[in-house]
């Protein structure tokens, strides 16, 4: 398993996303927190099982909300750079 470190602006994105959803309807934010959860325990899993994007960051589609992980892998640590709304301009995703 690899560890997993999440930065901050990533956290940001997510608390953002959270609270908007949880706006819309209650609960809905914690079954994205949960979704973005599972995905995070398989990029800890298996990394590599992730096609790279722009040179060696990868991502991985949540399933049910149109978001994106943005990661690299670090020898063996995942850093999660971006937790990215898929209508947002690719750009802002990392920097």
């Amino acid at each position: 398993m690899y560890q997993l470190i999440i930065k901050s602006r990533a956290v940001l994105m997510q608390q953002e996303a959270y609270y908007w959803y949880e706006q819309q309807k209650q609960g809905l934010g914690e079954r994205f927190i949960n979704e973005l959860e599972d995905k995070y325990h398989k990029i800890s899993n298996n990394p590599t099982a992730y096609g790279k994007r722009n040179d060696s960051y990868r991502h991985i589609v949540l399933r049910k909300f149109p978001y994106v992980i943005v990661f690299r892998i670090i020898e063996k640590t995942v850093v999660v750079y971006a937790v990215f709304h898929t209508s947002r301009n690719p750009k802002d995703r990392i920097g």
